[in-house]
């Protein structure tokens, strides 16, 4: 918003466009007790897939000792 010198205010839009990538996505949910989700997390690190940092920490459900993480993994498509 821009103030001009007659006192209106007028809005000036700029657009801001990245560059568009082809990229996939694929979205790991695990479900689990915790040990079970942090060793899963650990393995598919170990195996290179991704980090253990690319997780989401885990939360608990709700449900009695169930806990979820996320990992979202982008990839160039072709």
């Amino acid at each position: 918003m821009f103030q001009s010198t007659d006192g209106e205010t007028t809005s000036v839009s700029t657009a801001f466009n990245l560059p568009s990538f082809n990229q996939e996505t694929v979205r790991h949910i695990l479900l689990g007790d915790y040990a079970a989700l942090i060793e899963v997390m650990k393995r598919l690190a170990a195996l290179g897939y991704c980090d253990r940092t690319a997780w989401s920490d885990p939360l608990p459900t709700g449900r009695s000792g169930e806990y979820i993480s996320v990992m979202t993994r982008r990839r160039r498509a072709g």
